[in-house]
């Protein structure tokens, strides 16, 4: 029997995938956004097209994440929930707590609480993380010595030292283990990495696009980073839900750091005729730093090649105008 899902902040990157692949597998979505009727939200118009594509299985609510109450309706209708609506970006804010801590904390906790309401109707929730939960900029050692796993918890990231992102993560996760430990509530969480991977809509404000946007046509990165696909993400989220035996948390990543040389090269060969910024001659760290073997052992989860996530990205920012790489240069010939 198909499920009727909640996924709340339908416009974001994960959860655009998610509910497009829910759709797929013939589930009915109901999803919330701040605005139903925003024409200006590509993400939203991608949504709204699937809607009318498939009559009937996608619905829309409005809901914010700082009211109190929002989500009891559209948590009612569903017996799987997934929230993934959580700020992303906002890494100069003057004001992280209000843009940041308070969107994701209390935001976990409105959701919660609807979920608290309709114990009897919903059966698991599953909650969109981050490995930034899982340990800050590298500041403090693995438990295991030698690489993160879903045991480690971020201790180390403050607003001090300007990692509000990071905190409100961990703050969000921890909070929704307390409510569900007190509540008595089934909750799996996912945790991936950078998150990166083919666009569904030519929405181009969110950070692993600006990352991607710059990669492809200004300047290549600075440091090496560990990334996962997004229709890995999505994928991770549905196999938590769908999995009776699923507990706990779920890293989804790549084992190692990727160079900015392994990218450029990725890019260049898939696009020839193209010129991509060539990154620094520096030698970057490429060890690994992450054991993802619990989601593949426990939910069969089967992670993406880097280079097709890489190139598919590149390939839809171009097709829908998000990124203007520029042509490569000629080569002249030469004759005798």
């Amino acid at each position: 029997m198909s499920r009727v899902s909640c996924v709340t902040g339908g416009t974001g990157f994960v959860a655009t995938e998610l509910i497009k692949q829910l759709l797929d597998k013939g589930c009915t979505v109901h999803t919330t956004v701040r605005c139903v009727e925003d024409v200006e939200n590509p993400a939203l118009s991608k949504l709204k097209s699937l809607s009318q594509a498939l009559p009937g299985t996608l619905f829309f609510h409005k809901a914010d994440l700082l009211s109190e109450g929002d989500f009891d309706e559209v948590v009612s209708a569903c017996d799987v929930v997934y929230h993934t609506a959580s700020p992303f970006g906002f890494f100069d804010s003057p004001d992280p707590q209000k843009d940041l801590i308070d969107p994701a904390v209390k935001g976990t906790i409105n959701v919660l609480q609807s979920v608290v309401k309709n114990k009897e109707s919903v059966k698991r929730v599953v909650l969109t993380s981050s490995v930034a939960a899982v340990h800050g900029e590298y500041a403090s050692p693995p438990k295991s010595g030698d690489l993160y796993t879903e045991e480690d918890w971020n201790e180390t990231s403050s607003l001090g030292n300007k990692q509000a992102y990071h905190l409100s993560k961990v703050l969000a996760e921890r909070e929704a283990w307390r409510m569900a430990k007190e509540e008595g509530l089934d909750l799996v969480t996912v945790c991936p990495n950078f998150i990166i991977g083919p666009l569904t809509s030519p929405r181009a404000d969110g950070v692993s696009v600006g990352f991607f946007k710059g990669l492809l046509e200004t300047a290549a990165p600075d440091k090496s980073l560990t990334f996962c696909d997004v229709r890995d993400v999505a994928r991770a989220h549905i196999l938590a839900a769908e999995e009776p035996k699923a507990a706990g948390r779920y890293i989804v990543s790549q084992r190692r750091a990727t160079a900015p040389a392994e990218l450029h090269g990725f890019l260049a060969d898939a696009f020839p005729d193209l010129h991509f910024p060539a990154p620094t001659a520096e030698t970057h760290e490429v060890t690994d730093k992450i054991d993802n073997a619990k989601a593949a052992r426990e939910l069969g989860l089967v992670l993406s090649p880097l280079r097709s996530t890489v190139v598919d990205m590149a390939r839809t920012m171009i097709a829908l105008g998000v990124a203007k790489p520029v042509k490569a240069a000629k080569r002249q010939k030469t004759g005798n």
